[in-house]
């Protein structure tokens, strides 16, 4: 019994080794395969290796990048080219601009050299330019040039995107430099557009007040008068030097002397320029009936613009208030006078939907409602130099307009046009004379601004009295 209890354990510890023997078998079958595999996928790779090496891979690579290089450096000279371009462009105009002004001059047979004058000249243009200014035609002119670029604004700080602006640099609008003898405003203001195609853009859809053209609207009655707002204003153009000197010097006294005078005024005193003779029509047409605190206003504030537009500078773009630089949406293609709107709201929805606003009601309700909060009469928006007799704004008027704040319509106005209520400052009473000038300002301003405006006033009367005469005009 103790022998077969002792002979039991052997089996099983024979099976236990039987199954290691077997694991170790298997483990190294394993392996092996392993080792196989993975020496065929290394075959295999180096074979591939093989293949592409033979296929000149790195030749093609090489090409490549080659053909890549050569692509760069043809863009690069494109570009150089392309600037090279515009600025041999440029500098013709410049000289063509220039001839065209030396030799508009009160004879017959003066004719521009050949070679000042662009390839592709347009001589009608110019000819019907000078016959509406009463000079005589040139032989020649500069064709006008469109160019995508940006505007100085709060956009052109930058507008940055395509605007179409154009400039037409084949007008001599200083062609006859004794201004005293220029003519009246012509009669066809269609003649002021500088550029080909219809002013009222976009076109109405359907038949609308502004859609035919208004030749010889003086003796059409009714006429519209969006129309001829737009027809008077043309388009903007590029002032020459000699024009922005005297854009500048007329920039104040023209337009206090063509409300306290009236435009024959301006004209035999020889500072009727082309763009004040652009202004007088959209003057006679749309602001005439309003009193003369807001024509002067609106008259100093659309030249300041107009200026600009002929000579977009640093400084002509810090000039101008905020609110009256350009809004994204005046990159669309628009009426050109829609620019002039003071109000930024307002160029917008003429923008968008300016057939709501172009029949003659609009400008009726305009004038007889529009007002500038001024508390003070007329005559102390202004002042007048007693040695040369040359006008300026005051001051306080210039500071004054320069609120927008200040550009106000009454409560009527807004009956018809509702929608324009959050756009337009609404007027609330009647601004007080000179002698309740104390009033009028606690009536109209804050009292954080009281101060400040009496000093202003002060400040005016003492410009008044002698420091005008201190300064050489």
């Amino acid at each position: 019994m103790e022998q077969g209890a002792s002979k039991t354990p052997a089996p099983a510890g024979g099976m236990a080794d039987s199954r290691r023997l077997k694991k170790r078998e298997l483990d190294r079958k394993a392996q092996r395969l392993a080792r196989e595999r993975t020496k065929s996928r290394i075959a295999e790779l180096e074979a591939m290796v093989a293949r592409l090496q033979d296929n000149d891979a790195n030749a093609q690579i090489s090409a490549l990048m080659g053909q890549l290089s050569q692509v760069t450096r043809e863009r690069d000279k494109a570009m150089r080219v392309l600037r090279s371009l515009d600025t041999s462009i440029q500098r013709h105009l410049h000289m063509a601009t220039n001839t065209t002004q030396l030799s508009t001059v009160p004879t017959d047979d003066v004719v521009v050299p050949p070679s000042h004058i662009s390839t592709s000249s347009r001589s009608d243009a110019s000819s019907e330019t000078h016959r509406d200014q009463g000079c005589d035609p040139l032989p020649v002119a500069v064709p006008e040039q469109s160019t995508n670029a940006a505007i100085w604004d709060d956009n052109l700080g930058c507008l940055g995107g395509n605007v179409n602006i154009t400039f037409n640099d084949n007008i001599n609008h200083q062609g006859c430099m004794d201004v005293s003898t220029l003519p009246d405003l012509p009669t066809n203001t269609a003649s002021n557009v500088d550029v080909p195609g219809d002013v009222i853009v976009p076109k109405a859809m359907i038949l609308c007040h502004c859609t035919s053209s208004n030749d010889h609207y003086r003796s059409q009655k009714p006429f519209n008068k969006w129309r001829a707002a737009n027809e008077s204003l043309g388009r903007s153009k590029r002032l020459s030097r000699a024009e922005i000197i005297t854009e500048d010097l007329t920039s104040e006294d023209t337009p206090i002397r063509a409300v306290l005078e009236g435009w024959d005024s301006v004209e035999q005193s020889g500072k009727m320029t082309d763009s004040w003779r652009k202004l007088r029509g959209v003057d006679q047409v749309c602001f005439q009936a309003c009193s003369q605190i807001e024509r002067l206003a609106i008259l100093r504030m659309m030249h300041l613009l107009m200026t600009y537009h002929g000579d977009p500078t640093l400084e002509r773009h810090a000039s101008l208030p905020h609110w009256f630089l350009m809004r994204p949406s005046q990159a669309i293609e628009h009426s050109y006078a829609i620019d002039y709107f003071v109000w930024p709201g307002v160029r917008e929805r003429f923008i968008f939907s300016q057939h709501q606003y172009c029949t003659n009601l609009f400008w009726d309700l305009f004038r007889s409602s529009f007002k500038i909060l001024w508390p003070f009469d007329f005559r102390d928006t202004y002042m007048q130099n007693s040695q040369t007799g040359r006008f300026q704004l005051s001051p306080l008027f210039e500071e004054r307009i320069r609120d927008i704040n200040a550009w106000t319509m009454s409560p009527d106005f807004f009956l018809q046009f509702p929608e324009l209520y959050g756009d337009i400052p609404t007027y609330m009473g009647v601004p007080p004379t000179v002698g309740n000038a104390a009033t009028g300002l606690v009536s109209y301003f804050p009292e954080a601004q009281r101060a400040e405006e009496r000093r202003m006033r002060q400040d005016s009367i003492a410009l008044q009295t002698g420091l005008l005469e201190a300064i050489d005009i």
